[in-house]
Formats: structure tokens, C-alpha cells, sequence
């Protein structure tokens, strides 16, 4: 019967590939709340892209770009408070979308990250505050301090993983060793039973058993 293998389930590893992904949603989300941050800017900037292409299909680009450059300039001048507010408006709003979605990821696939280090959930409440605030909101908070998390626990899963390995080599090691003992105790076991075998054998074709051989038989 084959023994039963009673060794520990190793411990979970998180790698970089797996983290990548949720990496990648908070840069995503990084950048669309940084883009409306900076508003002011980008916003005219989409605006003239978007007019040159419209009016260029009808009239050519190149008097599109000069009919829709002017306007959005003057729109940004003019338009300058009311573009930054809804810019603010909208980084709130997108940076807290973000970091729900993945404060999300985190709890469904990898809840390991907090239950393991309880200061990281302080740590990523403490992102999407500093995301909220407008003049600082261009930090890409989310995105630094996951890296932060990850790094961590992927250092320590490392950790565990080596230590986990050592131990196990040390209970093969021991396992082997026992297994070594039992073979050779069976072995004299075996080699004492075919003694005595031959030795009953023997006594039996010279007829000569002693008394004491016939009662132990």
C-alpha cells in the first residue's frame, strides 16, 4: 500500500506577472485622473484633434487646423475656470472609481495582501486621499504605493517559499532515512528467518534433530 503523503500544502507565491495586472488598472486609472488634473490643458488640446478632423473631412485639414486652432484657444482662454473645474470635478471622480475597482481586484483575487500586512490597508486608504486632492492629484498615488504593497509581499512569499523548501528537504531527508531503517530491519528479519529455514532443513535430512529443535518446532 503506498504511504500516505502527509507533507504541508507549500505556501502561495505571488509574482510579478500576476501583480502586473493589477499594476496595469491602477496606471490606467493613474493616468485618466491625471489627464483630468491637467484639464486646462488637455482638454483644448482634445478639442482642436477632435474639430481639425471633423471640419478637415469637409473643408482639408490644413484649413481646418486653422479655423479650429484659434477657437479652441480663445475657448481656453475664455473657458479657463469653468474647463478646470470640471477637470477637478471629473479626477475626483475617476480617481475614486479607480481605486474602487482595483481595492476590488485586490479583495477578490489577492486578499492575501491585507490579511497578511494590516498596514496596507492603511497604505492604499491613504492613495486614494492623496489621488482626491487636487493640487497634489498629479502624483500617480494609487500606482507608487501598490508597487510598494507588491514589493513587499512579494519578498515575503519568497521568503516563505525558501523556508518552506528548506524544511521540506529536511523531512524528505528524515523520511528517507526511517525508510532506510525499516529496509534493513526487514532485511535481517529475512535473512534470520532463511537461516533458521536452512538450518531446520539441514537437521531434517541428517535425521538428527535434537530434542530442544523438535520442541521449538
Amino acid at each position: 500500500m503506498p504511504q500516505k503523503n502527509n507533507s504541508p500544502e507549500p505556501p502561495p507565491v505571488m509574482t510579478w506577472t500576476r501583480a502586473s495586472w493589477f499594476l496595469a488598472a491602477a496606471i490606467i486609472s493613474d493616468l485618466l485622473r491625471i489627464m483630468f488634473e491637467q484639464f486646462w490643458f488637455f482638454g483644448p488640446a482634445l478639442a482642436t484633434a477632435y474639430c481639425t478632423v471633423k471640419v478637415g473631412s469637409v473643408v482639408g485639414s490644413t484649413i481646418g487646423g486653422w479655423l479650429c486652432g484659434p477657437a479652441a484657444l480663445a475657448a481656453g482662454i475664455f473657458g479657463f475656470a469653468a474647463i478646470e473645474v470640471f477637470g477637478i470635478v471629473m479626477a475626483m471622480a475617476v480617481g475614486l472609481a479607480g481605486w474602487l475597482v482595483v481595492f476590488g481586484l485586490l479583495m477578490f483575487f489577492n486578499r492575501r495582501i491585507f490579511l497578511e500586512n494590516s498596514g496596507n490597508m492603511l497604505f492604499f486608504g491613504a492613495s486614494l486621499l492623496v489621488s482626491e486632492v487636487p493640487l497634489i492629484g498629479t502624483i500617480p498615488a494609487i500606482s507608487l504605493i501598490l508597487w510598494r504593497m507588491f514589493h513587499l509581499q512579494i519578498k515575503k512569499d519568497r521568503e516563505a517559499l525558501a523556508q518552506y523548501q528548506k524544511q521540506e528537504a529536511v523531512r524528505i531527508e528524515e523520511q528517507n532515512r526511517h525508510m532506510i531503517e525499516l529496509l534493513q530491519i526487514e532485511a535481517e528479519r529475512q535473512n534470520q528467518e532463511a537461516a533458521n529455514d536452512e538450518f531446520y532443513a539441514k537437521a531434517a535430512n541428517d535425521e538428527e534433530i535434537p530434542e530442544k529443535v523438535l520442541r521449538r518446532a
